[in-house]
């Protein structure tokens, strides 16, 4: 069983952990720590029943109507489950309750699995920003309305 929740400062440590398992690049505790300070209730945690983090959602706020997802991850061992869409739902919820009307998120092109999930939560490819995780790795902008219900 998993429980989704709003991020807390006591889960620092398991979301860094988390994140630097199950993300491309290295991110540091500062970061995370950043995103939870500039938009605490815009922070969602997955857990299991043994208060392991499974998986994490980091958003931040942007100007005209829309949120950013920041971070987003799931354990591995724990991809298919689940999980993933229902982070994004708790997320969704949570712009919708503040006025927002997009979500906005960044993610490499050669990340197939991660764009198929996007794309099944009507997300839509807005751009390709050439360089954008280095040179040579050109990343996808990605939008979808917050009203959304995926199928």
């Amino acid at each position: 069983m998993i429980i989704t929740r709003q991020m807390r400062p006591s889960d620092l440590i398991g979301v860094y952990a988390l994140m630097n398992t199950n993300l491309d690049g290295s991110f540091s505790m500062e970061t995370i720590e950043y995103f939870g300070t500039m938009w605490p209730e815009g922070q969602f945690v997955a857990e299991d029943l043994f208060g392991n983090i499974r998986g994490a959602l980091t958003g931040t706020r942007m100007s005209n109507g829309r949120a950013s997802i920041a971070l987003f991850a799931v354990d591995s061992s724990c991809r298919g489950q689940g999980i993933g869409s229902r982070l994004l739902q708790e997320f969704r919820l949570k712009c919708f309750m503040q006025g927002y009307s997009e979500i906005q998120l960044e993610l490499r092109t050669t990340n197939l699995s991660a764009r198929t999930f996007y794309t099944k939560h009507g997300f839509i490819v807005s751009e390709t920003v050439p360089d954008l995780y280095g040179p040579g790795e050109d990343g996808y902008r990605m939008v979808a309305k917050v009203s959304h219900v995926s199928s």
